[in-house]
């Protein structure tokens, strides 16, 4: 089973199931909607999308909205005309324009303001717009894909985000896993990392020991796969031989593995109850986290249900 999909590394089921989709999205041409915490591969998955649609030849522009100063996001989006603002010395191509026939990814889309949310659903409506400053309208048929790391029907109910926009861009939905979800692709993120990584610091560093990839899987990751992947490339700089040991990995790991949970199993202790104490012990360690208690112990999904139903355990 292949582990990398376009630019995207992983073979759990989550990981299959976005690519799965993205396949289906790349067949079509309607707009396509991701959302996934940060540092998940929004950005990825919608160059996977453009390159294996009709509109790989065409141009792919990328924009984060929310890097965008509040007063730039209209013209960065639609263009303006010479004169247009203080400072608007010519004309001014926006993403729309330079993305004409392609495909145009607006991430963190829920960052928009009430007025651009105006303009990008008109622009959706009639495939047209005006620059700013401008009367000359411009046709425009790209490809839309929206990212956001928040809830968009959320921020809907709260009137924060148009409904009719909401309704226009949610046509497709793909929703990409938090790294804490599928903790048996660490490893293989960990390799890709460290293979790109020795061509970029010209080293050799082999891999890492089973303790340091438990250490790794057992966090919780809140910055996702761009955290994991700083945290690769970190301990590469600070290692000197050829394997990645906790010593290499940042202080909070090294803590949390001086912190491990420990249990006392009494000789005359049933194999049944080791079992169970284990499992428990496990499952503690990692908040109830099933997916990942079963990669510690070294068992499937399937296999720890099972014995959570043995054991009676809730």
């Amino acid at each position: 089973m292949r582990a990398q999909f376009e630019q995207m590394v992983g073979k759990s089921p989550a990981m299959r199931q976005v690519y799965h989709q993205i396949r289906k999205a790349a067949d079509t041409d309607i707009h396509i909607l991701l959302m996934g915490e940060t540092g998940t591969g929004k950005d990825l998955a919608a160059q996977a999308i453009h390159r294996r649609s009709d509109r790989s030849t065409k141009p792919f522009v990328a924009t984060n909205l929310a890097a965008l100063p509040s007063g730039l996001v209209a013209s960065e989006l639609f263009g303006h005309e010479r004169g247009a603002f203080t400072g608007a010395m010519g004309r001014h191509r926006g993403v729309f324009e330079q993305g004409d026939q392609g495909t145009v990814f607006l991430d963190e889309i829920d960052t928009l303001d009430e007025g651009i949310q105006v303009s990008l659903l008109r622009l959706i409506e009639q495939k047209q717009f005006c620059r700013l400053g401008g009367r000359e309208t411009v046709s425009n048929r790209a490809r839309i894909i929206a990212a956001t790391n928040q809830n968009l029907q959320e921020r809907v109910r709260q009137g924060k985000f148009r409904e009719d926009l909401f309704y226009r861009l949610d046509v497709f939905r793909i929703s990409i896993p938090p790294l804490r979800e599928r903790p048996e692709d660490i490893p293989l993120l960990i390799e890709e990392f460290i293979r790109h990584f020795n061509g970029t610091f010209q080293k050799n560093i082999q891999g890492m020991p089973a303790e340091t990839i438990r250490l790794l899987q057992a966090n919780d990751w809140p910055g996702n796969v761009r955290e994991l992947k700083n945290v690769v490339q970190r301990a590469m700089l600070v290692c000197e031989d050829g394997t990645i040991l906790p010593e290499h990995l940042p202080p909070r790991f090294r803590s949390a593995s001086l912190a491990q949970p420990s249990i006392t199993i009494e000789i005359g202790t049933s194999l049944d109850d080791v079992e169970k104490e284990f499992i428990l012990a496990t499952l503690r360690a990692t908040n109830n986290n099933r997916t990942q208690a079963a990669q510690l112990l070294g068992m499937s999904r399937r296999a720890i249900y099972n014995k959570l139903g043995k054991h009676n355990i809730q």
